[in-house]
């Protein structure tokens, strides 16, 4: 991916707007991968997301955490 000039993630990495932003881009990025069957998305009990990818990674997704698990 090639960056855009135009972005200024970097500028305000630290301002709440920018983290809403990169979380919404992660979150869009990882529902693109379970719609192309790529990997699957589940809740947990806890609140957290499961994704399990389909190479066999399993990560848990946090409200502002991701663990890998497998």
């Amino acid at each position: 991916m090639t960056p855009n000039p135009g972005c200024k993630l970097a500028d305000e990495a630290g301002t709440p707007e920018a983290h809403d932003m990169v979380k919404s881009l992660v979150m869009a990025e990882l529902a693109r991968i379970v719609a192309e069957g790529d990997a699957t998305m589940a809740a947990l009990e806890s609140g957290a997301l499961e994704l399990r990818l389909s190479t066999g990674e399993v990560f848990h997704l946090g409200e502002a955490t991701v663990t890998r698990v497998a």
